[in-house]
């Protein structure tokens, strides 16, 4: 895992990702065949090229992202969840995930919750079900959301985000894959049920 606070140094970027135009309308998930094949189509394929541009190894063979961009408020939550390719596991009941993953918190307005955990390793089976029942703090790793924060990870590891007390939590996920998952075969823009959805805002080039 990789931490890194202040990321994002150019000003004029983090005020345009603030602006709440861009978080009502993104699909629930999108894919992007990355910098080397497609220049950035939106602000969102910008951040991830000055992310991920220099973390990138020949080696990791990474072949394009899958992304989406969460606004969690009040009593929100995410359940313990692995990122995986929806519609194979749904269609197959096959497995397959994500070889590299971020979190980048965009924005914070008086969050209290919404922390990122992690389950112990030791405590998954091989089919990434827990083993045993236990509480957030019974041996999880806990990740506090701070305003401008990248977190780099194993994406494939059980995670959850906690109940937010209250406040706003914005926060912009980007997953790199060796082989494009099976939820985007007929859309790069999909929504919760992998069903093909047209996003109008796809293609606004955003030049630092």
């Amino acid at each position: 895992m990789l931490l890194v606070d202040g990321f994002i140094k150019s000003k004029k970027l983090l005020d345009e990702l603030k602006k709440e135009e861009y978080w009502g309308n993104i699909p629930s998930s999108n894919w992007w065949d990355g910098w080397w094949k497609i220049k950035p189509r939106n602000i969102w394929e910008t951040t991830i090229e000055i992310i991920w541009k220099n973390i990138i190894r020949p080696e990791d063979k990474i072949c394009g992202f899958e992304y989406w961009a969460n606004k969690h408020t009040e009593n929100s939550e995410l359940k313990w969840h692995h990122d995986k390719d929806e519609k194979l596991i749904k269609e197959k009941n096959q497995m397959s995930y994500p070889t590299l993953g971020m979190v980048y918190y965009v924005e914070l307005k008086n969050l209290d919750g919404g922390y990122l955990e992690i389950a112990p390793d030791e405590n998954v089976d091989n089919k990434g079900n827990f083993k045993k029942i236990y509480t957030y703090d019974d041996h999880t790793e806990r990740i506090r959301p701070l305003e401008n924060r990248l977190i780099i990870w194993n994406p494939s590891k059980l995670h959850c985000v906690s109940k937010i007390h209250k406040g706003i939590r914005k926060a912009f996920i980007a997953n790199g894959w060796r082989k494009k998952p099976l939820t985007f075969d007929k859309s790069e823009n999909v929504d919760t049920s992998c069903q093909p959805v047209n996003w109008v805002r796809k293609n606004q080039p955003f030049n630092i």
